[in-house]
Parts: C-alpha cells; sequence; structure tokens
C-alpha cells in the first residue's frame, strides 16, 4: 500500500473530530474540511463500516504534508485493523473520490467531477455477522451518529 502522492483522508466515524478517536492522529492536520464520498454506511453502537455502494456518505476531509502521511497511514492502518488489504484484514484502505459540495444538492445520477482524491477505509468482513445495520438514508445521503 503506497502512498503515491495522495495527502488526505476521509473519515466518516470515529476519526472525524469530536468523535472518540479524534486524538489518535499522529500529527496535526494541514486543515479539516465537511466532504462526502459514495459508498454505502453501516453502523454499530461503536463504529461504523462503509462498503461500495452509491449513496454520498458525509464525513471530513484531513489533508496533511506529503512528508507525514506514511507516519499517518500507519497509525490509521494498525486502528482500523488492516496490514496489506489481505482476506484476513478489518478493514483495506482505498483511494476514494471526495466531493466538497453539499450532499443534498446533488443528484443521485450527477457526473460532478470530484474535489480530490483521498484514502478512505472500507470494510472487510460480513457486516451482518458483524452486527452492522444500513444507517438510515435521507435523500441518498447517510451520516453516521454515534451512541451517545
Amino acid at each position: 500500500m503506497s502512498s503515491q502522492r495522495i495527502t488526505q483522508v476521509f473519515v466518516y466515524g470515529t476519526l472525524k473530530r469530536g468523535e472518540c478517536r479524534e486524538h489518535a492522529w499522529p500529527v496535526s492536520p494541514k486543515s479539516v474540511h465537511p466532504a462526502w464520498i459514495r459508498a454505502a454506511l453501516f453502523g454499530r453502537h461503536d463504529y461504523p463500516a462503509i462498503v461500495a455502494g452509491g449513496n454520498r456518505v458525509v464525513g471530513e476531509l484531513w489533508s496533511f504534508d506529503f512528508d507525514e502521511m506514511p507516519q499517518v497511514l500507519e497509525v490509521l492502518d494498525e486502528i482500523e485493523g488492516t496490514t496489506t488489504n489481505s482476506s484476513d484484514d478489518l478493514y483495506h484502505r482505498q483511494t476514494v473520490a471526495v466531493f466538497q459540495s453539499n450532499p443534498h444538492a446533488i443528484s443521485a445520477d450527477s457526473d460532478e467531477p470530484a474535489d480530490a482524491m483521498a484514502y478512505s477505509y472500507f470494510y472487510n468482513q460480513d457486516l451482518t455477522a458483524d452486527g452492522f445495520k444500513l444507517q438510515p438514508v435521507d435523500g441518498g445521503v447517510q451520516q453516521w451518529q454515534a451512541a451517545r
């Protein structure tokens, strides 16, 4: 899993600001912005998961300096239970197209160009067996809310 020239990470759950793993990032970001990707969001009481899908999943886009990315990815890979995107890994790190427009203002079939490419983590195990449920969809938009 090379770091290519990608310097951003899209997060949708416990690594977002205000969530339980907000302070797990190994370095401070250059910026954090609201964003969304196309996927399907599942959740349970303690953390969410995404898989390939066509909904607009809301989260945050964290940006870093290129030389910080190896450290960032090493820590996040450990948190997300991935090593080499093997079949045993809990999540797989993938490159995703990220959008920063209002997710409610975009039609489901829009071919709007992406604002950025970023890494994100997709669930790699059996969602149902692990207790995940599809999160509510509001006009094609999904957002995980931690149980408080």
